[in-house]
C-alpha cells in the first residue's frame, strides 16, 4: 500500500489535533505537522480587514504548496476567507485534493459552492473517525466523498 500525505488546516487546535493522532495511528497516513506557516493564524473572524486575510491564504497556499499533501482537510465556515482559500489552493495546488471539514453552521449551498471551486469532498467534525480514515483512502484513489444526500442537491444543480 502506498503512503498517503495529510494535512490539516483548522482553527480549532483541539479538533485539529484529535484528527491528526487518529490518522497518524494508520500505517498507510504520513500526518504533515505545522501545516501552516509559523505566526499565521488561519482566521476565523469572517468581519477579518481584507489586507490580513490575503497575507493569511497567500501564506496559506504557499506552506501547502511547500508540504504538498496529497490530501488537505480545510475547515470551511461561512466567511469568505475560506471560499478565497480554496480558489487559490485549486490553482496554486492543483495535485493537493481538499476534504472539506464542517459543522452544523455550514449550509448545504456553501458546501455546493466549495465542491464546485475544488474540493473533494466533505465530513462533519462530528463524524466518526472511522470516515475520516475512508474519506481519505477514497479521495486519494480519485473518487469524491459526500453523503448521498449531497450527491442528490449537486445532481439537481446539474440537472437544472
Amino acid at each position: 500500500m502506498q503512503m498517503v500525505t495529510v494535512a490539516i488546516a483548522d482553527t480549532d487546535a483541539g479538533r485539529r489535533a484529535k484528527l491528526e493522532q487518529f490518522l497518524q495511528a494508520e500505517s498507510d497516513i504520513k500526518v504533515l505537522k505545522n501545516s501552516v506557516s509559523t505566526g499565521i493564524n488561519i482566521p476565523d473572524d469572517p468581519q477579518l480587514e481584507p489586507d490580513k486575510a490575503v497575507i493569511a491564504i497567500d501564506d496559506t497556499v504557499t506552506r501547502i504548496s511547500e508540504l504538498k499533501p496529497r490530501i488537505l482537510f480545510v475547515h470551511l465556515d461561512q466567511s469568505e476567507w475560506s471560499f478565497a482559500l480554496l480558489e487559490a489552493l485549486h490553482r496554486e495546488c492543483p495535485e493537493t485534493l481538499v476534504l472539506l471539514l464542517t459543522d452544523k453552521s455550514v449550509q448545504e449551498e456553501q458546501i455546493i459552492q466549495a465542491l464546485a471551486n475544488g474540493a473533494r469532498g466533505c465530513l462533519s467534525h462530528e463524524a466518526d473517525p472511522f470516515y475520516f480514515l475512508k474519506a481519505v483512502r477514497v479521495v486519494d484513489r480519485g473518487e469524491i466523498w459526500v453523503t448521498r444526500k449531497m450527491l442528490g442537491k449537486i445532481m439537481d444543480k446539474v440537472l437544472h
